[in-house]
């Protein structure tokens, strides 16, 4: 019965231990920039390749596809 004690002991502080190797997650910014991702055109892909007149007309498509009064007449 000790052993079994011994080894569920030793396991807790394995476990306990683990979590303290824990890496820093801090972005290293200059001064006066932002460490964010700079976001991205939506139409900015291989798709629309970057034509915005192009993913305008496909959204308005897609709101008179989802517009029940232009669905039913």
């Amino acid at each position: 019965m000790s052993k079994l004690v011994f080894i569920t002991i030793g396991a807790a502080v394995a476990l306990m231990l683990s979590a303290c190797g824990e890496q820093p997650q801090t972005i290293a910014a200059k001064p006066g920039t932002s460490a964010a991702k700079p976001d991205d055109k939506p139409y900015n892909n291989e798709k629309f390749n970057n034509d915005r007149a192009t993913w305008e007309k496909q959204l308005r498509a897609r709101a008179d596809n989802q517009n029940e009064y232009k669905r039913v007449n």
